[in-house]
């Protein structure tokens, strides 16, 4: 019942809007995880990670506006807008502890020393 009020139009600007959504939520969730110190969500550390929030934040907006040919005509109302923010903040949030995951590992295999390589026996 609820489904039969969403109308998604042609799909491209609900793509283009999830996209969007998706950039931002990225960035906001970055910049949130460097003030409050969240190990689990940091991809960059210190203040490149607050630089790497607002640029992403900014690159989906800038992105939108300049991909979006449909913007100033009438198409996705609240109820649309809202399933797709939503389903991009479903998605932001394990992307974002799927890369953290992987730079962690991808740190600690570049940190770990190599193991010492074995002599090889001398052929008489």
């Amino acid at each position: 019942m609820f489904f039969d009020l969403l109308h998604f139009g042609s799909g491209q600007q609900a793509i283009n809007y999830f996209v969007l959504c998706f950039g931002a939520i990225l960035g906001t969730i970055q910049a949130a995880a460097i003030r409050y110190n969240r190990r689990d969500l940091i991809w960059i550390e210190e203040r490149g990670g607050y630089l790497f929030g607002v640029v992403l934040v900014a690159a989906s907006f800038i992105w939108f506006f300049l991909a979006d040919e449909e913007i100033f005509i009438p198409g996705l109302a609240g109820g649309e807008l809202f399933v797709i923010f939503v389903a991009a903040l479903l998605a932001a949030v394990p992307t974002t502890r799927v890369v953290n995951a992987a730079l962690i590992r991808a740190r600690l295999l570049a940190a770990a020393p190599e193991p010492a390589a074995r002599e090889k026996e001398p052929l008489i």
